[in-house]
């Protein structure tokens, strides 16, 4: 599985994080140690009684079971790996005596409910079915742990970035007997089809660099559109790689991910100041973007709905996975920003692209009624308390998270740094860091710190499992 994960593309700006992201927050062991939890595979069908088994990681070194609080870690879109050390989460539990837990979703790494991924058996992939896995799993450990050490009905600390960020939200939000409080790092609560914003903000924050950064690319863009619509798309795609045909959108969602992941994931400096360093010549520029998708291990091979398509199990793949709950429930389909930016992806990438893309790798007509979605969790106004929502300033996913609100009882944080991008507070602590980040960081743990005291407090007056639900009712 290590071996296998080293060769993932390590820049997508598709939502799930790279490889070199989740190396920042997780660890590889020699002798990985997990352990399985037995899961219900329909948590909504009382005539279904089928279960799965499901992997997850339990950090108890820094636990003290009397006054420690419970991390519940949030994998999503990928294979989960134990959090680092050195990570916000296991730093949150060393300061505070905590146990970290986490949970690997359903149908990703290790965890697999079906023997395949065909369209029928994906059905059983969505958030829902994700959360209430997170319920079941969080509630039976509370239980345990209470049985085992004489110690009161001990609520969670829910903790996830990106999807899993939305998922920490939307978790405290709907079950809040199990969570008292909540981190969603980059959290995308805004479910959202025609996702434009996306783009708008890669121009924004290649912008940081100077203007001529996002002109350079966009100009890169429209000489590759011209020679696709003058016919030599075999040249353009051989040059990328790809030596068959393919639908235009495909290749401009590949071409666009070239700088969308750098900004994405905190390496705009990088990749602008390369960008800028070359001569003012397009073709040159042109095929530098080639090598440089190489460099980073990207395939446009893989951004095809026949790639997509193939229903056979891969520990270390999701874009099968990802892109049935984007089409199924989601949305966040990028398209070319329509605001007061110029475009960054090219113009064959609507929201016509994408329906026909989810109708060809699943086979069926399928795609996201994202009103009704916002409508069942309330999108950016979810009524609920204790959650902070982390952004940074310059990921193209803050449209779709917190970045302001008037509900008192949700803390938004905007860390606006350079190279501050996806799920960047959930990292480590380096004497590198921006002083907004450790700021940010420092922030969230005073809060966390106050809420665990008070939770605490409750807990000791009202011990049960039944009342645990009432704590804070029963408090004012």
């Amino acid at each position: 599985l290590v071996i296998a994960l080293l060769f993932l593309a390590l820049t997508s700006a598709k939502l799930h994080k790279s490889v070199a992201e989740e190396e920042k927050l997780n660890e590889e062991h020699a002798n990985d140690v997990y352990s399985w939890y037995t899961q219900k595979l329909d948590h909504y069908n009382p005539q279904l009684n089928d279960t799965f088994q499901q992997r997850f990681y339990d950090i108890d070194t820094y636990w003290n079971p009397q006054e420690g609080p419970l991390f519940l870690y949030i994998c999503g879109e990928g294979a989960c790996r134990q959090p680092a050390d050195n990570s916000f989460v296991v730093n949150l539990a060393k300061k505070y005596n905590g146990r970290v837990l986490a949970l690997e979703h359903r149908f990703y790494g290790m965890t697999q409910p079906k023997p395949d991924w065909s369209t029928e058996n994906l059905q059983f992939l969505t958030p829902d079915q994700g959360l209430a896995d997170l319920a079941q799993f969080a509630q039976e450990k509370s239980r345990e742990f209470s049985e085992k050490h004489g110690i009161p009905h001990r609520r969670w600390i829910v903790v996830g970035g990106s999807y899993p960020g939305a998922m920490s939200a939307w978790f405290r939000y709907k079950y809040p007997h199990i969570a008292f409080a909540s981190l969603a790092s980059s959290g995308v609560v805004n479910a959202i089809d025609d996702y434009y914003q996306y783009d708008r903000q890669v121009f924004l924050s290649s912008s940081k660099s100077g203007p001529e950064c996002p002109q350079r690319f966009i100009n890169a863009t429209q000489y590759i559109e011209k020679m696709i619509n003058d016919g030599k798309r075999t040249e353009v795609f051989s040059k990328f790689g790809y030596d068959k045909d393919m639908v235009d959108g495909e290749f401009y969602y590949f071409l666009g991910d070239l700088i969308a992941g750098q900004v994405q994931y905190g390496a705009r400096s990088s990749f602008c100041e390369r960008l800028m360093a070359l001569p003012n010549d397009i073709p040159t520029i042109v095929d530098w973007l080639a090598d440089f998708g190489v460099e980073k291990g990207m395939s446009l091979k893989e951004y095809t709905a026949e790639f997509t398509a193939n229903t056979t199990i891969d520990f270390s793949k999701n874009m099968r996975q990802w892109t049935y709950q984007t089409c199924a429930n989601l949305g966040y389909f990028q398209t070319p920003s329509k605001q007061d930016t110029p475009p960054m992806r090219g113009a064959n990438i609507e929201l016509d692209f994408w329906e026909n893309f989810c109708e060809r790798v699943f086979g069926i007509e399928i795609f996201p009624d994202t009103t009704h979605w916002n409508d069942l969790y309330g999108a950016t106004e979810l009524a609920s308390t204790k959650i902070i929502f982390t952004n940074g300033g310059e990921d193209p996913w803050q449209a779709a998270s917190v970045t302001e609100t008037e509900n008192p009882h949700l803390i938004p944080i905007v860390i606006d740094c350079n190279d501050c991008g996806h799920c960047v507070d959930l990292g480590g602590d380096h004497s590198t860091d921006p002083k907004e980040l450790t700021a940010a960081r420092k922030r969230i743990t005073e809060i966390f710190g106050k809420w665990i005291k008070d939770e605490l407090k409750m807990e000791r007056k009202y011990p049960s499992e039944t009342k645990a639900a009432l704590r804070e009712l029963l408090s004012n």
